[in-house]
C-alpha cells in the first residue's frame, strides 16, 4: 500500500507538471535592459510590458485606454492633467501599487543627472503630486499637445526601487507575468502572477527567445519549438503560411519606418547635395517587392501616409543614379575620392540593404564599408558615439508627429543621434506641442516640419512596416498591434490549447 500511494503521488506531480501551459514567443533580437526609464528598442518594451504597466495604453486602434488608471481629467487651461487610480493592485513583490510610485517613477525621469531614455517626453512636467493613495496629478508649465501619449510610453515601477541598479536585471511590476530569469542570447522567462488585477494569465510561463534570423524563426514554428512571433515574414512565407492550417497569420498597417540615417558631423556627408545623392541611390520600391516581396510600403517621411499627419507634398528622391552621379560630383567629389562607413545591426533585411546602398553606391564611385553588429552593440555606438557615417535602423510608435519627430530632429533632442540641426525645425516642433490639438494650425506645423526634415536628410526613408505576425491555430487571443512595442499588453488574455 505504501508503494502504491508513493507511485500514485508521484503520478499526481506528473500530471500536475504536464498540466503547466508554456507559451514559447520568439523576438527578432536580444533586449538590451528591463528597465523601462531606460529602455529604447521595441525589444525591451515587448518583454517589459508583460511585467510593467503604464497608467494608460496604446489600443489595437491606437487610442487611449485605461490600464493602471481607471479615468482621467485635463484642467481647463491644460496645465493640470488627474489621473483616479486602479484599486487592489499588488507588484510581484506584494507591496500595493499607489500614487507614490507613480510620483517616484516620473520624479526619476525628471532629474536630469539620470539616464533616462525619453526626457524629452516629459520635459513640460513642473510637479507630480500624489493627492492621496489612489489619485496623482501632473502640473504642466505649459501645454503639450501630446502629453496623454507620452504617459502611455512609461510603465511604472515601486517607490522602493527606483534607485536600485538592479532593477534593470532583476524587474518588479504590477504586470500579469512576473521575471523569473534571463539568460543572455539564449531566453528570458517569465510566470504568470497569481494575484494579477485583471486575472491570473491564461498560460501557465513565457519563454521569449531572441532568433535573428527570419529562416530560423520560420522553422523554430513550424518544428513546433515556438508558439508566435510578430516581427518580420517574407511575402513567399506569409502566402504559404496563410495557407497552412496549423496557422495563422496576423497582418496590420505598423506606425514605424527603416531609414537611412546621416552623420552630419562626418565631414564626408555636410554637404547635402551627397545626402542627396544616397538618397537617390535608394531604389524603395524594388526593395519592398524584392527584398520584402511585398510586405510593406515605400518609404516617403517620418510619418506614415496611413496616419492623418502625413504630408504628401514634401520632396521625393525617386531612384536615379545619374542624378546622383552629378550631385556627387557638384559637391565637388570625383569617383574614388569618398569613402564612408555604413553600420547596421544583425538584422538580415537591413544587412541586405547595406549591401545594396553598398553596391549602388560603388556605380557612381563612392565607397562604402559595411559592418553589421550585435543589435545591443549596434546601438551603443548609434546613441554613444559619433563613430559612423551612415546608419540603418528603424524607428516605430510614430502615433503622433510629436513623437516621430521631436527627439530625434531637434537640436537637443534626446535622441538625435545625427548632429542634425535647423533652427526652424526647432521652432515648429516646440510650437506644435503649444496650439490646439488637431487644429489646422497644428496640420500646418507638422506638415512645414515634415518639409524642412526631409529636405535636410538626416535619415532618408526606405520602407514604411507592415507589421506581420503568426501563431500556431491552438493559440488564441492573440494578433498583431499596429505599435509594435505594444503587441504582448495583453498576453494574460491568450490561451494554449
Amino acid at each position: 500500500m505504501r508503494r502504491l500511494v508513493i507511485a500514485l503521488t508521484a503520478l499526481l506531480a506528473l500530471s500536475l507538471a504536464a498540466a503547466q501551459t508554456q507559451l514559447n514567443i520568439a523576438l527578432q533580437a536580444e533586449a538590451g535592459t528591463l528597465d523601462p526609464r531606460i529602455a529604447l528598442s521595441v525589444y525591451d518594451n515587448q518583454l517589459i510590458d508583460t511585467m510593467m504597466e503604464p497608467l494608460v495604453m496604446f489600443g489595437y486602434d491606437l487610442a487611449l485606454e485605461p490600464r493602471l488608471a481607471t479615468s482621467w481629467t485635463v484642467s481647463d487651461d491644460g496645465l493640470t492633467y488627474t489621473f483616479e487610480l486602479r484599486e487592489g493592485v499588488l507588484f510581484h513583490d506584494g507591496t500595493t501599487f499607489g500614487s507614490e510610485d507613480v510620483k517616484a517613477t516620473f520624479d526619476w525621469m525628471l532629474d536630469r543627472n539620470n539616464p533616462a531614455t525619453y526626457i524629452d517626453l516629459y520635459a513640460d512636467i513642473v510637479e507630480v503630486t500624489a493627492v492621496d493613495e489612489r489619485t496623482v496629478s501632473f502640473t504642466l508649465g505649459e501645454q503639450n499637445a501630446f502629453f496623454l501619449n507620452s504617459i502611455a510610453r512609461l510603465q511604472i515601477i515601486p517607490s522602493e526601487r527606483v534607485d536600485d541598479p538592479s532593477f534593470a536585471t532583476n524587474p518588479v511590476g504590477t504586470g500579469p507575468f512576473r521575471f523569473v530569469e534571463r539568460v543572455s542570447d539564449d531566453r528570458t522567462v517569465v510566470e504568470a502572477f497569481d494575484d494579477y488585477w485583471g486575472g491570473r494569465a491564461k498560460v501557465d510561463r513565457v519563454v521569449f527567445r531572441p532568433i535573428t534570423e527570419d529562416a530560423t524563426r520560420l522553422l523554430a514554428l513550424e518544428a513546433g519549438e515556438i508558439d508566435l512571433f510578430q516581427g518580420q515574414i517574407n511575402g513567399i512565407d506569409l502566402a504559404r503560411l496563410e495557407q497552412d492550417d496549423r496557422f495563422v497569420v496576423s497582418r496590420t498597417a505598423g506606425t514605424g519606418n527603416i531609414y537611412l540615417g546621416f552623420q552630419h558631423a562626418s565631414e564626408g556627408l555636410k554637404d547635402v547635395r551627397v545626402r542627396q545623392a544616397f538618397a537617390h541611390l535608394l531604389n524603395r520600391e524594388a526593395i519592398v517587392d524584392r527584398v520584402l516581396l511585398g510586405v510593406g510600403l515605400p518609404g516617403v517621411s517620418m510619418i506614415s501616409p496611413n496616419t492623418e499627419w502625413f504630408n504628401e507634398n514634401v520632396q521625393r528622391f525617386p531612384y536615379d543614379p545619374e542624378r546622383a552621379r552629378e550631385l556627387l560630383a557638384e559637391a565637388g567629389y570625383a569617383p574614388g575620392e569618398l569613402s564612408l562607413r555604413l553600420y547596421t545591426d544583425e538584422n538580415p533585411v537591413r544587412a541586405q540593404i547595406a549591401e545594396i546602398v553598398q553596391f549602388e553606391a560603388a556605380q557612381i564611385g563612392v565607397n562604402v564599408d559595411v559592418t553589421v553588429e550585435e543589435f545591443g552593440a549596434f546601438w551603443d555606438r548609434i546613441i554613444q558615439t559619433d563613430d559612423f557615417d551612415l546608419y540603418l535602423a528603424g524607428w516605430t510608435g510614430n502615433v503622433d508627429p510629436n513623437y516621430a519627430m521631436y527627439n530625434l530632429y531637434k537640436s537637443d533632442g534626446a535622441n538625435n543621434f545625427n548632429n542634425y540641426s535647423n533652427p526652424r525645425v526647432d521652432e515648429l516642433l516646440v510650437k506644435g506641442l503649444r496650439v490646439e490639438p488637431f487644429s489646422d494650425e497644428q496640420f500646418a506645423i507638422y506638415d512645414e516640419a515634415q518639409e524642412l526634415i526631409v529636405a535636410d536628410l538626416p535619415g532618408s526613408y526606405i520602407y514604411y512596416i507592415e507589421e506581420t505576425g503568426v501563431f500556431r491555430a491552438n493559440v488564441e487571443g492573440w494578433r498583431t498591434h499596429p505599435y509594435a512595442s505594444s503587441t504582448f499588453k495583453n498576453l494574460h488574455l491568450v490561451e494554449k490549447k
